[in-house]
């Protein structure tokens, strides 16, 4: 029945998941989720109470130290709020095993160039990751588990994959929060090595960024080649999410957005 969207049978779904408890929703979506459902109408009752999941999980989220916040928990809990009944866990799976390939490729490598140019050859040669042109302003570009899967991205989502696994590699990329551009950079013993993710890991010198901010209508400051941190960057990926339900008027979407912003914006 949960494949069937006729308006008489979702309701009747929505009525009966609805006087179900909190802890019996949570197990029919982990049921759902370890069958891999495929094509299935989640009734609004238990889209709610996956929403609020999603709210909980930033609050806690929000609420790590500095030092603990992580970048790669709160793609996903993103990419969990788009796919609810998509088992992340897969996904995380991809990440160990393309972190795997680049441990095992950047053996020995200690100059900076190297490991960037092994970095970049991996993520853009051998995997193709590539920027998403034609659907640049498609919400599946803000998801990793969509990322990680057609091997596309906007910019803020391909270089949020640079900086998960250059977390669990202990590599020192940082993101760039540009004005209307999302950049890296690898800030080793000497000059920080800049790189555009969204066009194939492309190098990037000072002046490569400032025209690229000044081609976006902006002045551009030596400060906005700063690290971006991780809650501005998840604060970032949200508002890309929020300017596409607004447009689309996916009322519901936006306001569970909304609230996981000012979760995310209070510390």
């Amino acid at each position: 029945m949960l494949g069937d969207d006729s308006p008489g049978v979702t309701e009747a779904l929505d009525r009966q998941v609805s006087e179900f408890s909190a802890d019996e929703q949570k197990r029919l979506l982990g049921i759902l989720k370890k069958n891999d459902a495929g094509h299935v109408i989640l009734p609004p009752s238990l889209m709610e109470f996956h929403y609020g999941q999603i709210e909980t999980a930033f609050s806690g989220w929000s609420l790590s130290s500095v030092e603990d916040v992580n970048l790669e928990d709160a793609c996903f809990l993103l990419a969990s709020f788009g796919h609810p009944l998509e088992n992340m866990e897969m996904k995380k799976d991809e990440l160990l095993s393309m972190e795997n390939h680049l441990r095992s490729r950047l053996k020995g490598i200690t100059k900076a160039d190297a490991i960037v140019d092994e970095f970049v050859e991996y993520l853009h040669g051998e995997l193709r990751f590539d920027g998403e042109r034609d659907n640049y302003y498609d919400a599946q570009n803000s998801f990793m588990n969509r990322v990680l899967a057609r091997r596309l991205g906007i910019p803020i989502s391909l270089s949020a994959l640079y900086l998960i696994l250059a977390a669990r590699l202990g590599l020192p990329f940082h993101g760039v929060g540009m004005p209307g551009h999302f950049i890296v950079k690898y800030q080793g013993d000497e000059q920080p090595i800049f790189l555009d993710p969204f066009d194939r890991g492309k190098r990037l010198s000072v002046g490569d960024c400032a025209a690229i901010v000044r081609s976006l209508g902006y002045h551009f400051d030596m400060r906005f080649l700063q690290e971006t941190p991780p809650r501005r960057i998840v604060e970032r990926m949200i508002n890309n999410l929020l300017g596409i339900y607004k447009r689309d008027e996916e009322d519901e979407k936006a306001t569970c957005l909304l609230r996981c912003r000012e979760l995310v914006q209070r510390i």
